[in-house]
């Protein structure tokens, strides 16, 4: 299970089976127009924001994004005040706009995969990890700050 430490890699292979599966059935479509469209579009730029704000914090406070580099602070605010994991929330986001773009459920379905994942083994590891380094400081962060939204 040590694949599941790598959410990036896991959010694209779950994408890349859904663009094989619409491939396979001959069905991507990519389109950016109707509403379906402009919503794909709004959620992509939400979730390249999260992403960007994401990374901007973890920069200012000297640490690293790489959920497999032991962090050096604990960052809580930014987009982290509203949830403690925007960049999965972002990653997740992003699949709901592949299925706008695509009009195709295969895209939900990869977004709903990679959330699971996330939430069932990704996530919870991470938190131990973090309750050992910063003890008092997580406690009251996870208490304040809802996993997701």
């Amino acid at each position: 299970m040590r694949i599941l430490k790598y959410p990036l890699l896991n959010w694209l292979v779950a994408n890349s089976l859904a663009v094989y599966f619409l491939f396979k059935h001959d069905a991507f479509i990519w389109q950016f127009s109707g509403w379906m469209g402009l919503l794909g579009i709004l959620v992509a730029l939400e979730s390249v924001s999260w992403i960007a704000a994401s990374l901007f914090y973890f920069y200012k406070h000297k640490t690293s994004p790489n959920p497999n580099v032991r962090a050096t602070s604990l960052v809580t605010n930014g987009p982290y005040r509203l949830s403690r994991n925007p960049m999965y929330l972002a990653f997740t986001s992003m699949s709901l706009a592949f299925a706008f773009f695509t009009h195709s459920p295969y895209f939900l379905v990869s977004g709903l995969v990679f959330w699971l994942m996330t939430d069932l083994y990704t996530i919870p590891q991470e938190e131990r990890f973090l309750a050992v380094t910063f003890s008092e400081e997580w406690e009251r962060y996870r208490k304040q700050t809802r996993r997701w939204l």
